[in-house]
């Protein structure tokens, strides 16, 4: 039975040893797969406070004790469900690449955003959401914030006109068609 209550699932959880987290970790699978739509779960979600979750995009893969030992600078915005609030989606953003330790993996497991494969996007971020599970952080604590234009002057109307840049790039475009891009980082040239 995956908790679906916020607050309990605040808390942090516990090391466990190899042996445990592997019998967690067979729960957690078959907990996973009855749940038809869920790409990753952690054992705090069935109740269990123990730092070990599984991640299935590609093939499943267990981590017990995992820790995010180093990280990109770089970010890349994600739309986020979880088991544990269904039909709630939530944007985020994720670390681009991250390199991960676990109790059950020899050296550093590499997750990266950046082949082009969305499957490996959605492997990368769903890691650092299981993850983050076990520090006792939801997906409601990574909300990234709204776009929020603050404006001297004239306000600006849906249809109106916008200089919108990124980097080097920058283009003429609509208003209300300018909000997608102003979410994912471009920002409104005065």
């Amino acid at each position: 039975m995956i908790i679906k209550d916020k607050n309990k699932l605040n808390e942090k959880c516990l090391s466990v040893s190899i042996e445990e987290g592997e019998e967690i970790a067979v729960r957690l699978l078959q907990e996973l797969r009855e749940s038809k739509n869920g790409i990753g779960l952690a054992a705090n979600q069935i109740g269990i406070n123990k730092r070990v979750c599984i991640v299935n995009v590609k093939q499943p893969i267990a981590l017990i004790n995992p820790t995010i030992k180093e990280h990109s600078e770089t970010k890349f915005p994600f739309a986020e469900g979880c088991l544990s609030f269904p039909n709630k989606n939530i944007k985020t953003e994720r670390y681009t690449w991250i390199k991960v330790i676990a109790d059950n993996h020899e050296g550093e497991l590499y997750f990266s955003a950046d082949s082009g494969d969305i499957n490996d996007a959605f492997e990368c971020a769903c890691v650092q959401h299981e993850i983050d599970h076990l520090d006792g952080i939801t997906m409601f604590d990574r909300k990234k914030p709204s776009a929020t234009i603050k404006r001297e002057g004239k306000k600006i109307g849906r249809n109106d006109k916008v200089l919108i840049a990124s980097g080097a790039e920058s283009k003429v475009i609509k208003y209300k068609k300018a909000q997608p891009l102003l979410e994912k980082g471009w920002v409104i040239v005065e």
